[in-house]
């Protein structure tokens, strides 16, 4: 969950009426804010919870390059297609890095699928990342 958007909308979505995705399509392969899932000891009730927002210092690259197909054999998941997501999610980190790289040598902010927390219309001229919006606090105006 942590490489898809809260509610699996597609990376894009600027209303609250988006359709979600299917498959990975709503994957952005970047290390969300949180996610999270529960229940109670009798299971009778359970719930995941993610994140559509996406910061500079939430990233891994370290993490997900072992467990890439060029990571240590002992520390790639076991599931048929992990790998080479994290794979992707390793390129995508770094362009992300590259991306939020200012003039000054820092690294700022983030970027969010949904804007506002409410996937609001997107401001006219703010940069985009691979569908997502550019957001110097990403999290915080999250209800």
């Amino acid at each position: 969950y942590a490489l898809f958007d809260k509610y699996f909308k597609n990376p894009g979505c600027d209303s609250p009426s988006c359709t979600p995705g299917s498959g990975k399509s709503s994957s952005n392969y970047l290390l969300n804010w949180y996610f999270s899932w529960g229940g109670d000891l009798d299971n009778q009730w359970s719930w995941r919870i993610g994140s559509s927002h996406n910061h500079g210092g939430y990233q891994n690259p370290m993490a997900a390059w072992a467990m890439s197909p060029e990571g240590p054999a002992q520390l790639r998941p076991l599931s048929p297609t992990a790998s080479s997501d994290w794979e992707k999610s390793l390129k995508r980190q770094i362009q992300f890095y590259k991306w939020l790289q200012s003039d000054e040598g820092a690294i700022a902010g983030g970027a969010t699928n949904s804007w506002k927390g409410r996937y609001d219309t997107r401001p006219a001229g703010v940069p985009t990342f691979f569908g997502l919006v550019y957001d110097e606090a990403p999290v915080y105006p999250d209800p």
